[in-house]
Parts: C-alpha cells; sequence; structure tokens
C-alpha cells in the first residue's frame, strides 16, 4: 500500500484552506451586501412611512382650510374681512415629531394668465392688452411686452395660427426635445419657462406678479387690501403704465376702512380728472374673492409645501388651485418704494 507523501497532504490541506477562506469571503461579501439592502429597505420604509404621514397632515390642513372660511371667514363683514387680510394670516399647529404652518392671504394681488384667452380658448383682447400694460409698468420695453403677451397667447390659445409677435408648434417643434404648445391654459406658472424666448431672468421678473387660472378668467384686485406695490397690476386694469401715479395715489390715500364700492372709488380725488377709457372697473373689487393658502409640514424627516387658492364668491370655497412642492409658492412682494421704471 502505497500512502501519501506529507507534501501532497499539506498542499491538499492547503488547497482545502483556501477554498473555505474563499468561500467564507464570498459568504461575508455576500452577509455585507444583504445587511446594505435591509438597512436601504428599512430607510426607505421609514421616509415612506414619514412622507405617507405628512401627507395625512397635508389632507388636515386643507379641511382646516376649508373649515376656516366657512366657519370663520363667511360670516365676517366685507370690511372686516379686509382689515383681516391686510396681512398673511398665519396659524402654527405643532404636533409631536414635526410642526405645520398655514398662511391664508387674499389671492386677488396678481394678474390672472388665463384670461389672455376666452374661456372658448379664443383670444382675448382686453386681457392681452392689460397683460402688456403690466410687464411695460414693470419695466419691460413695449416691443418684448409685446413680444411675450403673443407668445403665451399662442401657447393658451386653442388654434394653431401663429399670432402676432406670437409662437406655435413649428416654433416649438424645431427644439431638442420637440413639443408643441400647450393650448389650454397654464396649469402652473413654471410653464412659462418653455415659452419661445423666456429665460430666467425673465420668467423671475414677472414670476410674482402672475398667477394661474383657467381661461376666460379675468384678473380682479381687491383695492380694498392692495399695498402700494399692487399699483403696477392697478395701473394695467386703468388702462396703462400711464395711469401708474393714478393707480398708486388711488392705494396711498384710501380712506379708513377702504372704498367699500365703485361708487365711492369713483369719487376718490385721484379720478376726478381720470380721463382713461380702457379702465376695467369691473376687475376692481371691494372684498377677497380669491383666497391664497400656502402650507408647510415638517414631520421627522419628511417636508412638504403645498398651494391652494379658493374661490370664495360661492356659498362654498372652491379649490381652483393646487400646486406641490417651492415652486408653486407666490413670492410675496415688499414694498421698497419701488417706481416705475
Amino acid at each position: 500500500m502505497i500512502r501519501p507523501s506529507k507534501n501532497k497532504v499539506d498542499k491538499d490541506q492547503g488547497i482545502v484552506l483556501l477554498t473555505t477562506l474563499l468561500i467564507m469571503a464570498i459568504m461575508a461579501a455576500v452577509a455585507v451586501e444583504i445587511m446594505d439592502d435591509i438597512r436601504f429597505a428599512v430607510k426607505r420604509t421609514i421616509n415612506v412611512g414619514d412622507y405617507a404621514q405628512a401627507d395625512w397632515y397635508v389632507k388636515g390642513a386643507e379641511d382646516f382650510a376649508e373649515s376656516y372660511i366657512v366657519n370663520q371667514l363667511t360670516p365676517l363683514q366685507p370690511e372686516v374681512r379686509n382689515e383681516l387680510f391686510k396681512s398673511p394670516q398665519t396659524f402654527t399647529f405643532p404636533f409631536e415629531g414635526g410642526l405645520m404652518i398655514l398662511d391664508v392671504r387674499d389671492g386677488t394681488d396678481c394678474f390672472a394668465l388665463g384670461s389672455l384667452i376666452t374661456s372658448a380658448g379664443s383670444t382675448d383682447v382686453v386681457g392681452g392688452r392689460q397683460f402688456t400694460n403690466l410687464l411695460i409698468a414693470l419695466g419691460w420695453p413695449s416691443n418684448d411686452a409685446q413680444s411675450l403677451t403673443g407668445v403665451l397667447t399662442d401657447w393658451i390659445d386653442l388654434d394653431t395660427q401663429r399670432g402676432a409677435n406670437g409662437a406655435e408648434d413649428g416654433d416649438y417643434l424645431r427644439r431638442e426635445p420637440p413639443h408643441r404648445t400647450a393650448n389650454t391654459a397654464v396649469a402652473s406658472i413654471m410653464e412659462l419657462r418653455s415659452l419661445e424666448g423666456m429665460t430666467e431672468e425673465l420668467y423671475q421678473s414677472i414670476r410674482p406678479y402672475v398667477c394661474a387660472r383657467d381661461g376666460g378668467q379675468k384678473s380682479r384686485l381687491n383695492i380694498d387690501t392692495a399695498e402700494p406695490i399692487d399699483a403696477f397690476l392697478l395701473s394695467a386694469i386703468l388702462g396703462g403704465p400711464d395711469q401708474y401715479q393714478t393707480a398708486l395715489q388711488l392705494i396711498s390715500e384710501r380712506p379708513e376702512g377702504g372704498y367699500k364700492d365703485l361708487e365711492t372709488l369713483q369719487a376718490a380725488p385721484a379720478l376726478q380728472d381720470f380721463t382713461g377709457k380702457e379702465a376695467a372697473y369691473d376687475q376692481i373689487v371691494f372684498q377677497p374673492n380669491v383666497l391664497w393658502i400656502e402650507v408647510r409640514v415638517d414631520y421627522l424627516k419628511a417636508s412638504r409645501l403645498v398651494t391652494y387658492e379658493y374661490d370664495v364668491t360661492g356659498p362654498e370655497p372652491e379649490v381652483t388651485y393646487r400646486g406641490w412642492g417651492s415652486e408653486s409658492l407666490r413670492p410675496t412682494l415688499e414694498d421698497e418704494g419701488t417706481e416705475l421704471q
């Protein structure tokens, strides 16, 4: 009988040892990967749970907003409501693991982009003229203001015919990636970034003054809560940038308790020599007909930013806009003595 040599036994044992170590190393690597997957899955599950809970708080904020409008605001007299909304109403609700903040303010202080078209989707000349007036009042050159008005009108109107200074499908299909015009009112202000000729600088310059509303929805400015910075929008309603000083005077000389009605407004000293034939007095209101509500929810590691716009002209408040994320928040204008450029 031939016995294996000691060297061969040692060699076989070394191979077994190396194989065992290799298997153990592989198993350790697999175990590490499995543990990483488990940690990631647990973290993801926790995050999903946190955001799901935050979403429930957002839903609660919406319910609170509707209850607040119906039960606390609706019974108030218009002058009391106006006094209330001369500054945003802020509600803070701390809860275990987080905080919810609601800001409620008069939502009439913006230009309704849907007013550039009618409810049927055709061009609205008055709305287009007012938008051009607003841009010029903000310091835009007349040609640029007319160009943006034409481009935006073509973006949202139903037809595919290129209007004056406009841009239709053919202009956008040459882009990379190619796309078409919306042919409906903008659903979000962010759509303005898609317009032909729009830059981030131009977008930011008009963002605080505009809001997304359905086609045919005219801009309505509450003169009894307007601030001096709103004179830009009021001048557009009164007929153009030449009416800026008149608009500013109407706001700064507003009587105690507000104008309350059109007759009192037209009797104001600022309008005694006013000859503007394009003034749209029907777009000046004397109480909030739209409320703008911004909600921030922080729960553990989850955060939600949501905005709502409520039409409060009817017996029940109606949500006309709901937006998510910081882009949907409407910048608050600070009056720093801005002068017409």
